[in-house]
């Protein structure tokens, strides 16, 4: 399906933001699906609302907007089970769910739509596609909702781990900022200089106090108390709102809150971190309680000496490497090394950090047990008040099912989706390559194109399971039968085309004729259903010394018109032009 190869190219592409991809996604699913709209959408917590962060319409701008839950389509998605976490209405979907107005002010008529996941499970949101007009459904339709559905959650978790960095990176680069220690009684038991300079209290005047008592029983009974209270419970949490100091004007934060546990997973308190982005004005902080945030992190934290050595790394090494922290300490990273990275990518991140620059890119790795997986690695040198180089740090992230996904999208992009051969698109780029090849060097090049006889006839008497099952077995037959350097696709519905390199017509000839032979004895079966094929053949060769000039378009001309001479002359027959 051309329209489903158009869509994994979209999302083939990289996204440098959340919003990017989403409104990426939201155009494939549209393009996919061959409907008007497509979506994205979150659930938002602790109510009915749900919020649509890109909504895809050909020639309109992305948009984005909340909507309520209740009575509309989309409610079914977020209650089904995970095995059935497709819901799909062909028609009158407003007649079914009449109560939904979104539905009724588009003018919707079907609707598809499936969720995806937190690591959790817990349904992160859903993607979604409408059409003002009955739609039906396929199989290759559901494939692609669900391996996008798996894409979603992927990215969800990069664009969140990319999030969490950048607010790391921040803070480490805060001098001045507001950083607690607040008990499970709602006391500060330590506070920074940044909430001396923002209250005008006394740090030993603040100590002591309960949380209301700083910021007023509105903004802690509304804001602060329940978001403390979820930290209390174990959650590590960023919210931005409004505090407001006595007889000065509000600020706007934007706060980290995580729970401080003891060795033996008692919650004790929660590490409050609010940097001031009202005026962006970087601020003093505490460090105190910051190596917490990096101990407890999801992201793989390292610092070496100046000559690579590991000094420390974040307890996660060993979920993610399989090294304990005792063994990795005392190497060099390239303790992971996998020998499957080009030598190129490690002497420019050398290059970089020798020249006390920072430098990102992605590695494959290996684990202790051998396995291979890909990282996303950040590296920064740290330099003293002097200029001279001290240490590096690491930070990195395991991207192996990201990558994979890429692949396999990637995978379907160049692929039919039914015989796993070339398709259209990628087989003339083959072609393309091949005739410059063929025009520099001088060398032959043949082209065959390919068309099952009366498939239509095939499909109508034994249904496009026999026919799906005719197109494998010509597909099998050729596989078996073609050189490895010849190159295969599907070229559409029952034509197919070979081209070969290095081989004159006269030989091409040759295998065309061993390949109509070969499916002319070809016994189709299918669910009692029994059929036998033909197909004609439409050979054209080019030839450097006399077709310089031709380009692709004319070789394809050609083959097609050798195709119609064997048809014109009933079929089950190769002709050459």
């Amino acid at each position: 399906m051309d329209q489903l190869n158009q869509a994994h190219l979209l999302l083939a592409g990289p996204a440098d933001t959340d919003q990017e991809f989403y409104h990426r996604a939201a155009q494939a699913i549209a393009v996919a699906t061959d409907c008007r709209w497509g979506g994205v959408c979150f659930s938002r917590s602790d109510t009915s609302q749900l919020e649509v962060v890109a909504l895809w319409e050909k020639d309109a701008p992305p948009s984005s907007f909340c909507f309520d839950i209740n009575g509309s389509p989309c409610e079914l998605v977020y209650s089904a089970p995970l095995d059935k976490a497709h819901v799909y209405f062909p028609r009158d979907v407003y007649k079914r769910f009449s109560g939904c107005e979104l539905l009724g002010d588009l003018g919707v008529e079907s609707y598809r739509g499936q969720a995806f996941y937190g690591d959790d499970n817990r349904v992160l949101g859903h993607i979604f596609a409408l059409h003002d007009g009955p739609h039906p459904d396929s199989p290759e339709v559901r494939f692609f909702f669900g391996l996008l559905s798996q894409r979603m959650s992927a990215e969800y978790r990069r664009f969140s781990r990319q999030d969490e960095l950048r607010r790391l990176s921040s803070m480490i680069g805060i001098t001045r900022n507001m950083m607690s220690f607040v008990d499970k009684d709602y006391r500060y038991r330590a506070v920074s200089q940044g909430y001396v300079d923002t209250f005008g209290m006394p740090r030993e005047e603040m100590i002591g106090k309960r949380v209301e008592e700083v910021h007023g029983a509105d903004v802690f009974q509304g804001i602060l108390k329940p978001v403390l209270d979820r930290s209390f419970d174990g959650d590590s949490i960023n919210t931005r709102h409004w505090i407001y100091p006595p007889e000065k004007p509000g600020k706007y934060l934007d706060v980290w809150q995580t729970p401080y546990t003891e060795t033996d997973g008692t919650v004790t308190g929660v590490v409050v971190s609010g940097h001031d982005i009202t005026r962006q004005k970087q601020v003093e902080e505490t460090l105190q309680k910051l190596s917490l945030a990096v101990t407890h992190s999801p992201v793989l934290t390292v610092i070496t000496d100046p000559e690579g050595v590991i000094e420390y790394v974040s307890p996660i090494v060993e979920k993610i490497t399989g090294y304990r922290q005792s063994e990795v300490i005392g190497h060099t990273p390239s303790l992971f090394k996998s020998g499957r990275t080009d030598e190129k990518v490690y002497q420019e991140l050398w290059g970089a950090i020798k020249n006390k620059q920072a430098w990102s890119g992605e590695l494959e790795n290996r684990r202790k047990n051998g396995e291979y997986y890909w990282e996303s690695i950040s590296i920064a040198p740290v330099l003293d008040e002097n200029g001279k180089l001290t240490a590096f740090v690491g930070i990195s992230m395991d991207i192996s099912q990201r990558k994979l996904m890429e692949q396999q999208l990637q995978e379907l992009a160049c692929s039919d989706p039914l015989t796993g051969i070339f398709n259209r698109r990628h087989f003339l780029q083959e072609l393309d390559q091949q005739l410059d090849h063929s025009r520099r060097y001088g060398m032959p090049l043949s082209l065959m194109i390919i068309d099952i006889d009366n498939f239509k006839q095939l499909n109508d008497s034994g249904g496009h399971a026999l026919g799906d099952e005719a197109i494998l077995q010509f597909v099998t037959v050729c596989d078996k039968t073609i050189r490895t350097v010849d190159i295969f696709g599907r070229m559409g519905g029952d034509e197919f085309a070979i081209a070969m390199p290095e081989t004159a017509v006269e030989e091409a000839a040759v295998l065309a004729e061993r390949l109509r032979s070969l499916v002319m004895a070809l016994k189709i079966s299918h669910d009692g259903s029994d059929a036998r094929m033909t197909v004609s053949i439409g050979l054209s060769s080019f030839i450097a010394r006399e077709d310089r000039d031709s380009t692709i378009e004319r070789f394809l001309k050609r083959a097609d018109k050798a195709l119609y001479k064997a048809k014109r002359q009933g079929r089950n027959r190769i002709a050459i032009f």
